[in-house]
Formats: C-alpha cells, structure tokens, sequence
C-alpha cells in the first residue's frame, strides 16, 4: 500500500515556501498555456488554488488551525485529483474515452472511486478522531486513495502503449515513484516528506504539459 504524508510536515518553512511558490508558477503557467478543456483547466486551476494556499500557510508568520488543515487537505488530495484530470484531458484531446465493458467507462470508475472517497471522509469527519470507527474509516479511505492511484497509473498506460503517446507513460512513472517510493527518502536524508511531495508536484505539472502538447501534435498530423 502507498505511504502517503500530508503538506504540513516538519519541513524547513523557507524551503517550502519556495517550493510551493515554484509550483504556483508553474500550475499559473501551465493554466494559462496548456488548460485545454474544462478538465485541464480544472487540472492546473486545482494545483494554483494549492500552491495559494500552501505559499501562504508556510510564510505566514503564525499561520491558523484552519489554514494548516486545509493545506493538510489539500496536499493529501490534490495530488491524486490532479492526474485524473489529466487523464481526463488526454482521453478528451484524443477524442475516446477509455472502456472497459460495455456499460462501464472511464468515468464510471472516476466517479465510483471518488464518491467512496468522499463518502469515508465525510463519515470520518464526523466521528471521533480516536473512535474505532474512525480508525476503520481511515484505514478504507487510505486503501480507496491507493486504488484511485493505480486506476491513474493505469489509465496513463493505456494511453502510452495503446495510443503510443509515451509521455504519458513518464508521468506514470512518476506517479508510482511519488505515492510508493520517494517518500523513503525521508528515512535516510534531512528533507521531509512534505518537500519531497510537493517537489514531486512540480514535476507532474512538466510532465502532464509535455503529454498535452506531444498528443496536440499528434492528433494535427
């Protein structure tokens, strides 16, 4: 199962002040450039509305309850919802959705995946942190977050082998190693998981704008 750590860890404020910032210029860049659609306008909106909100969570000299909850949220979330997006954008641009059965399609399983989310999260959130119910709950939203990104991984494998759009394939890639590997780093180096998370945010934005543009080049062929 992926090991997955939330903005907001014990990372140096400055350091990630300026990581979220670099990404607050890349998400506005790719927003303003690569947004094609509502999905990836939807994509690169979710990853500015982030770095916002994170940039001024870690400069703000005393930053409150609610502005480190909703970075914790968001750092926990966006990352996962930001490659669906993508996928979304990609399957749209090539114009085919991905199908898996006669009545079960790309955003069937979407859909399916995020509203168990939600559903878990919602519940959690109204029971005790500490209940055994909770524990559960939290257990099954980690598990539901963790098949979310396989379906990710999935779909951008389809796109590489199957439509031969290969930076899609890099993006994959790059998503196994941010939810299943880089954060071991953080057992043998002085960097928190919070900076390698974001860092890993960066790159995904590059790679999600180079699989735009090689499947905008292939589709005016």
């Amino acid at each position: 199962m992926a090991q997955h750590v939330s903005v907001g860890g014990n990372g140096s404020r400055l350091s990630l002040g300026l990581l979220h910032f670099i990404l607050l210029v890349c998400s506005g860049w790719a927003l303003k450039h690569y947004s094609n659609g509502r999905l990836g306008l939807a994509a690169y909106g979710l990853y500015f509305a982030h770095s916002i909100i994170c940039t001024l969570r870690h400069t703000h000299p005393h930053p409150g309850q609610l502005q480190r909850r909703l970075c914790a949220i968001s750092g926990r979330y966006a990352p996962v919802l930001f490659v669906t997006l993508i996928v979304g954008q990609l399957q749209r641009l090539a114009g085919k959705d991905m199908q898996l059965g006669a009545d079960l399609s790309w955003r069937v399983v979407v859909l399916a995946l995020y509203g168990s989310l939600l559903g878990f999260a919602c519940i959690k959130s109204c029971l005790r942190e500490k209940s055994k119910l909770a524990s559960l709950l939290t257990r099954l939203e980690r598990c539901n977050l963790t098949l979310c990104v396989l379906w990710n991984v999935y779909c951008l494998w389809h796109i590489a082998i199957i439509e031969e759009y290969w930076w899609s394939l890099g993006l994959a890639m790059l998503v196994l190693l941010n939810h299943f590997v880089l954060w071991r780093l953080t057992m043998s180096f002085n960097i928190s998981a919070s900076e390698i998370d974001t860092v890993g945010m960066c790159f995904s934005v590059i790679f999600a704008i180079n699989a735009t543009q090689e499947l905008l080049e292939q589709t005016r062929l």
